[in-house]
């Protein structure tokens, strides 16, 4: 039989029960109406789901729970006629037929306690009698709950629930009302399910009774599960009684220990708070002792955790975030886990997510694997909110070190916990099989299988990593839990984790692309779909950052903005906002987005390095250097953060300490074309031609990029080897060109070579560039003193003029500048001036050398009285 076939249809007659008909189907299986031919009574028949009974193991288990719950005889119990099987070797339970309505049907709104206290008795009572022959149901719920026409109250589907989870590892809740009803030991997967779980689910039906709302609230799946371990129940309105509000919250306790013992007791208290009884009779309860029954049904299931920050208002999540409520749209996997006794976290916990494995040979599983293992770190990397004691080794730096073992986690990163897992597809069915190592013991610490029938990878991540912070002894808050910022449609989060595999190495050449076009796919799939708007933003920046297409800026622009309407409260968004308006010369804007960043998540290594960066071009250095250093201390494995300082050094011409910080970018990642190519600029400005050019060569070996053969066209012009340079930069070009500093670069080398009209075009092809950059970042001397530049090579001395003074007004004093305002008046014949700005850039530090390997300053440099200056003495950087 089919998985989703129907084992029976009307008018089917299967061993001697005359099929009429289908009554419901769900996780617990299929029911059916029927008529016993032989005995002529009306049953209900359920065929459980194939799962269930596929193995003989399973068959047994099965047996065994459907024969004590049949020994079951009691007035509020439904009951099993029998177990048999049909001709296909399919299961199913014979079980009485009851014509009238089901709890759930019964409810539409608040009952008075008049009518929901002897329904809640009724339901203890029958508890009282299955537990007292070691049945526990397991799945309390009003759906279960049935009423004959007499109005006696049956709990039907005794013992199924162990028999379908047993069976069924991954047991699938497929609404959001089963969940609705678990206790927090059964969402948190943790073995010895009793008699309280069952009294736990009896509070939460005797709490929707009384209000008609839901213990818990969460406008998902995920965010109902976080709020059965973490949140206290809706507050019962004070026009319940306070005894009945002391009996839901006791029941509601998250500690096994402080609810009810045994459905005897709960019971006897429901009859002693029924109003029937006198008010003489009527036990008193002060609000301070009601208080303390609410504060006992408040405390998480996990201990103390930090008080969580207002709930996202579009939430349904994520980044994610990050775990449990993380946007799961309709399945919730549970866990099957196994931790070994007696072993312990250590207290620093430095953790690194090695590369999954997947089974199988298809190419786009290692792909989704590679993205897997991204998001899985990330989320981990959010359980740092309120907890100083867990960081997280970036997925990229253990791909990068290809760091494949606990032993090499450990020795590389100092990693003492390592995740190490393995990816399974078959069909639509996608399974996570995880475990947490003490990397120094090599002791495994436990171990969780993760599976979702319909391949919803956002389902399994969200069990994994709550599984993981369980294991890690880390207690969870909401915030800990962002990520998808929306409900997510699994065929969507695929794509995602596609995109995100291929943008974690964006220097591979044609990643980029591909991973845009999958996140692009992402967005369609999922039109809520917030972090895959994010990633798309993120993707598009990058592009703009190889490219300077300023198409690619308003994508990304765009993208995020999008992510921002669906999700406001997701750090990773306002992060890659404020990068694009400080690409966008937007100062001020971007330092409000990093901080906000920072504020959602106040470990978030980016939105620190983003407000380094503001800091820098506000001129606030010291602030700047001092973030810098705070963003990479906060990351010590990650290259990005030492990459971003160097950057700062080389910014300020500290080029010792900027190479110093690209060294140590490559030592941690060999196979980096940015350190290299960083590393390479920095000896070129300290004139340290040879290395730059060993280093230029062992990126170019890692992988070619228009960067690599800019710089190498760099070195060849400052040792003056202009037709090669001049090769490189068009070799450059080849691969981009929208950077206007390479047409600038090729004018310069055609000019050396003596083609003034080769040099010209060059010039007019990085005019447009140059002035659309400019809009974007009016403040920057450097930009405006360049395009002063290309005005007076191609004549418009007016633009000019204008360009040269303003960049002057802005930086006085800049060497760099006045280098340039010096060549710049000298082509436009103005020579005084320009010898005035010349002998002013020597002054103020500009290096000789570099003036005489500009072609534009050998007239300059010819004049009696600048050589009258330079003969005085050095006048270069030290």
């Amino acid at each position: 039989m089919n998985e989703g076939s129907q084992p029976a249809s009307t008018g089917q007659t299967v061993n001697g029960y005359q099929i009429l008909g289908m009554l419901g189907a769900g996780g617990m299986g299929m029911v059916y109406k029927a008529l016993d031919i032989k005995l002529k009574r009306t049953v209900a028949l359920k065929f459980l789901p194939p799962e269930s009974n596929a193995s003989d193991a399973a068959r047994a288990m099965f047996l065994e729970e459907a024969r004590a719950a049949s020994a079951l005889d009691h007035p509020n119990i439904g009951t099993i006629h029998g177990i048999e099987e049909d001709p296909e070797g399919r299961l199913f339970i014979v079980m009485a037929y009851y014509e009238g309505q089901t709890l759930s049907h019964k409810m539409k709104g608040p009952m008075p306690a008049s009518v929901a206290i002897p329904i809640a008795i009724q339901i203890a009572h029958g508890l009282a009698a299955a537990h007292a022959r070691n049945i526990v149901h397991r799945d309390i719920k009003p759906s279960n709950v049935i009423f004959t026409p007499q109005g006696l109250v049956k709990i039907v589907d005794f013992g199924l629930a162990r028999v379908i989870s047993s069976a069924n590892s991954t047991r699938t809740l497929a609404t959001a009302g089963t969940a609705s009803y678990m206790s927090p030991e059964q969402v948190l997967g943790e073995k010895g399910i009793d008699r309280r779980t069952d009294l736990w689910s009896l509070g939460v039906v005797l709490h929707q009774m009384l209000t008609g709302d839901l213990a818990f609230e969460g406008d998902s799946v995920a965010a109902m599960l976080f709020a059965i371990v973490h949140a206290p129940p809706r507050e019962i309105p004070k026009e319940v009684a306070p005894e009945l509000q002391r009996i839901v919250y006791r029941a509601l306790a998250k500690d096994r220990e402080q609810r009810y013992q045994s459905a005897e007791e709960m019971a006897a208290d429901l009859e002693a708070a029924a109003p029937a009884r006198t008010a003489d009779n009527r036990p008193t309860m002060t609000d301070r002792e009601l208080a303390s029954y609410r504060e006992k049904a408040s405390v998480s299931a996990l201990g103390p955790i930090a008080q969580p920050r207002r709930w996202p208002a579009k939430w349904v999540f994520g980044v994610l975030t990050v775990a449990v409520a993380l946007g799961l749209s309709l399945l919730v996997p549970a866990v099957r886990q196994r931790v070994a006794p007696g072993l312990f976290t250590p207290p620093i916990r430095h953790i690194a997510v090695l590369p999954i494995d997947t089974i199988g040979s298809n190419a786009n599983d290692a792909t989704l694997a590679d993205g897997l293992m991204e998001s899985l770190t990330s989320r981990l990397s959010n359980l740092e909110v309120g907890n100083e004691s867990l960081w997280v080794v970036p997925a990229s730096e253990v791909r990068r070190r290809k760091v494949t073992d606990p032993g090499a986690a450990l020795k590389t990163f100092g990693a003492n916990l390592v995740v190490a897992g393995t990816l399974q597809r078959d069909a639509e069915k996608v399974r996570l099989i995880l475990n947490l190592i003490d990397a120094k013991s090599m002791r495994q610490l436990g171990s969780g299988e993760f599976e979702d029938r319909a391949g919803d990878f956002s389902a399994v991540q969200d069990s994994a990593v709550a599984k993981l912070a369980n294991l890690m002894k880390i207690p969870l808050t909401r915030d800990m839990l962002r990520n998808t910022g929306g409900s997510v449609v699994p065929a969507a989060y695929e794509l995602y984790l596609k995109g995100l595999g291929l943008i974690q190495r964006y220097d591979k050449p044609g990643n980029l692309d591909q991973a845009i076009s999958a996140l692009n796919d992402a967005t369609r799939t999922d039109p809520k779909f917030a972090i895959a708007f994010a990633g798309l933003g993120e993707a598009y920046l990058l592009k703009f950052k190889t490219s300077q297409d300023q198409h690619m800026l308003d994508e990304a622009s765009a993208n995020c903005n999008r992510a921002l309407q669906l999700n406001d409260q997701l750090a990773t968004v306002h992060v890659t906002i404020g990068r694009i308006n400080d690409a966008g010369g937007k100062h001020d804007v971007a330092l409000q987005e990093f901080q906000r960043a920072l504020a959602l998540e106040p470990h978030n290594a980016e939105a620190l390095l983003g407000i380094a960066l503001v800091y820098d071009n506000q001129g606030r250095i010291k602030d700047a250097e001092e973030t810098y250093r705070r963003a990479a201390a906060l990351r010590p494995d990650y290259w990005e953060g030492y990459n971003r300082l160097g950057l700062f050094y080389y910014r300020h011409k500290r080029y010792p300490e900027a190479i110093a910080q690209f060294h140590h970018v490559n030592e941690l990642t060999p196979d980096n074309v940015a350190g290299y190519l960083n590393a390479a600029a920095a000896l070129i400005e300290s004139n340290r031609l040879p290395e730059a050019a060993d280093a230029l060569g062992k990126a170019l070996k890692v992988a070619p990029s228009y960067g690599i053969y800019a710089n190498l066209g760099q070195v060849n012009y400052r040792q003056g080897k202009y037709a090669e340079a001049a090769r490189n930069t068009e070799a450059a070009l080849k691969l981009n060109n929208k950077d206007y500093r390479l047409w600038v670069n090729l004018a310069g080398q055609y000019r050396w070579l003596n083609d003034d009209a080769k040099a010209l075009d060059a010039y007019r092809q990085a005019l447009p560039l140059v002035e659309e950059f400019a809009k974007l970042h009016p403040q920057d001397a450097g930009v405006q003193v360049q395009l002063g530049q290309l005005y007076a090579y191609l004549q418009q001395k007016e633009k000019a003029v204008t360009r040269v003074e303003a960049a002057l007004a802005l930086a006085p004093d800049d060497p760099d500048v006045l280098e340039n305002a010096a060549v710049i008046y000298q082509a436009l014949g103005d020579h005084a001036r320009g010898m005035q700005c010349a002998i002013k850039a020597l002054d103020k530090g500009y290096d000789l050398e570099f003036m005489k390997q500009d072609p534009e300053a050998r007239a300059l440099l010819t004049d009696p009285e600048l050589q009258r200056v330079i003969s005085r003495g050095p006048h270069q950087q030290p």
